[in-house]
């Protein structure tokens, strides 16, 4: 069984860690701490900005961030657009499209010499054939705006040419009252 004196007892609670020691470092370390916080406290207040400082920084931040996105979406929409292009024209490494195509008809027993690209081939021609209805639809639409034109045109005329008989006919009148008149 261990025996504590008073001394050890005073000495033993010296050194507890739950009571802190003072010592002159320490005092100095805190002034020290004291000072630093209180020098960064004056440099924030004088860099501390305004609402309407922020919220131009703000706006600015939110472009970048839509820019940035606006570039992702851009690039992603290329790289897409390449590889659908790619696969749908055959231009993605067509060994491997044909060999499959030759692949899927020996499995479905047909014949695997038919026309690749006959589907798109009559797509095609379907876009070439709807482009002619409506260049000719676009080609009459003309004539008959050329037509109403010269047609307005003709009763443009007609009309000037009336009212100049007009103006000549009532001319011609208030000379014949005027002679009258005297």
């Amino acid at each position: 069984m261990v025996s504590w004196n008073q001394n050890d007892l005073k000495k033993h609670n010296s050194e507890s860690p739950f009571q802190p020691m003072q010592s002159p470092t320490i005092t100095v370390q805190r002034a020290n701490k004291r000072d630093e916080r209180e020098r960064l406290e004056a440099r924030h207040k004088k860099e501390d900005l305004s609402r309407d400082d922020l919220l131009f920084l703000l706006s600015i931040l939110e472009g970048e961030l839509q820019a940035r996105d606006e570039v992702i979406a851009v690039l992603k929409s290329e790289k897409t657009d390449s590889a659908l292009l790619g696969a749908q024209y055959g231009s993605s490494r067509p060994e491997k499209v044909l060999r499959a195509l030759r692949r899927d008809s020996l499995w479905t027993q047909q014949d695997h010499l038919q026309d690749v690209y006959k589907e798109t081939r009559a797509e095609l021609n379907n876009l070439v054939k709807a482009q002619k209805r409506s260049s000719e639809r676009m080609q009459e639409q003309l004539l008959e705006v050329s037509r109403s034109h010269r047609d307005a045109l003709h009763r443009l005329e007609e009309q000037e040419r009336s009212h100049r008989d007009f103006t000549h006919k009532s001319t011609g009148l208030t000379t014949l009252l005027e002679e009258d008149r005297e």
